[in-house]
């Protein structure tokens, strides 16, 4: 299972959600990246070997233009962007997507869909 990179935006509820569903997670602050640029933080998940988790869709577009194929995304477009909006659209996800099975590719989640780019 790839781990996943927690973006500064995540909330600890939702950490501890992907924790209990058994996803391996870091966060940014743990790895000196708090505050970091998201090019930066891309950059290190994919020398890592390290799948990105995020509200932020800044990263898709570094996906699409500067390293697609060689880091993974998971966005999620929750409305508003409450940790239990949050849960729930991953919820939904989860039980229709291996969310462990997306490394190198970029997925975008939201309530009604997921979209899984290669």
């Amino acid at each position: 299972m790839a781990q996943m990179l927690l973006d500064e935006n995540v909330p600890k509820s939702v950490r501890e959600w992907l924790n209990k569903k058994g996803f391996s997670t870091i966060d940014v602050s743990e790895v000196n990246l708090k505050g970091a640029k998201d090019k930066v933080v891309a950059e290190y998940a994919q020398q890592n070997n390290l799948t990105v988790f995020t509200l932020d869709t800044d990263f898709a577009q570094i996906y699409h233009n500067l390293l697609k194929g060689k880091f993974g995304v998971i966005v999620v477009r929750a409305k508003p962007a409450t940790p239990k909006n949050i849960i729930e659209v991953l919820d939904v996800a989860h039980r229709k997507v291996d969310l462990s099975k997306v490394q190198n590719r970029l997925v975008i989640v939201t309530k009604k869909r997921i979209r899984i780019i290669s």
